[in-house]
């Protein structure tokens, strides 16, 4: 079964596998995790199995992700439609409004979608990213067809959170999708084909959480925006304020690249706690960055302008 890639989570694994063996499997299914976890692929992997219990080509590229896209344009109610994907039996559904926000389009379009003939013996499976970005409008919309569903269509919602709301989350029966160790995170992805030095430091410094694990290890810009992180941890251990506030001038225009920066020295900052040896930062010296850390993503959250921010979190580090 496809479920059974899924690293770790034993007990949600045997859940599935109880419920898609007995046809109990409820219409809706939530996946609660951290960014990073892998409840997206949790989800298409319950999701292949679901529609394809044979495996086979079709459940290869649904794990992909592979398949039809709910799509629409922020204001134009009627904008949504389906973008046709390899896997025609599976859509996907992804807030494309502001800050990653549903849209009602979005969600009318799948809804138009799923009611018309299935596509294959077992059904379809919806798959809904994110649903704690979902804002009483898109909810309500979907739950016009989550109440009444279409026979044989299995709706999978993911949150990075509790703050789905209570109507969406009463329709369902949640799972919490739980980080592995390290030590299995860096296996897994090396089994992915990443670089089994680069597995090992990256499983260490985001505390098993795979999905960002794999994301820093397959892109360049992300791997240096790591490497800068680290380097940052050096001269705050170092108390070196100067080599600090050249590394951060760099990002006084970008909020967004400053903030991203910081999640990164914040996790480097973290696992310094956790003693881990590939960071510089540990002990006290680990708590300390950790707080400004905190302090300094708190202030660009609330617009504070990037430019003090970086010059303040500088200063302090040395």
């Amino acid at each position: 079964m496809m479920i059974d890639r899924l690293a770790g989570n034993a007990a949600l694994k045997d859940s599935i596998r109880l419920m898609l063996g007995s046809s109990r499997l409820t219409h809706s299914v939530l996946l609660v995790g951290e960014t990073g976890l892998g409840a997206g692929y949790a989800a298409r992997c319950v999701a292949a199995d679901y529609l394809y219990p044979a495996g086979g080509a079709p459940a290869e590229a649904l794990l992909r992700g592979e398949c039809c896209r709910a799509v629409g344009k922020a204001g134009d109610r009627d904008s949504g439609r389906i973008e046709t994907g390899v896997v025609r039996e599976a859509i996907s559904v992804t807030g494309m409004g502001s800050g990653g926000r549903y849209l009602v389009s979005q969600v009318k379009a799948m809804r138009t979608e799923i009611f018309n003939t299935s596509l294959s013996a077992e059904g379809r499976a919806v798959l809904l990213y994110h649903v704690e970005r979902m804002n009483e409008e898109s909810a309500n919309a979907l739950l016009k067809v989550m109440e009444e569903p279409p026979e044989g269509v299995l709706f999978l919602l993911t949150a990075d959170s509790a703050g789905v709301l209570p109507t969406i989350r009463s329709r369902c029966i949640s799972f919490a999708v739980a980080p592995v160790s390290p030590e299995e995170c860096a296996q897994w992805c090396i089994g992915q084909g990443v670089d089994k030095k680069q597995a090992r430091l990256y499983s260490e410094l985001f505390d098993g959480h795979i999905g960002t694990v794999l994301a820093a290890a397959r892109d360049d810009a992300r791997r240096e925006q790591v490497e800068k992180a680290l380097t940052l941890a050096k001269a705050a251990a170092a108390h070196d304020s100067y080599a600090a506030a050249v590394l951060l001038a760099g990002y006084e225009k970008d909020k967004a690249a400053a903030a991203a920066l910081l999640g990164d020295f914040r996790a480097v900052a973290a696992a310094g706690l956790r003693g881990c040896t590939s960071t510089p930062l540990t002990a006290d010296a680990a708590r300390r960055a950790l707080s400004l850390a905190d302090a300094a993503i708190q202030r660009l959250a609330a617009q504070v302008n990037p430019k003090i921010t970086l010059s303040v979190l500088a200063a302090k580090l040395g």
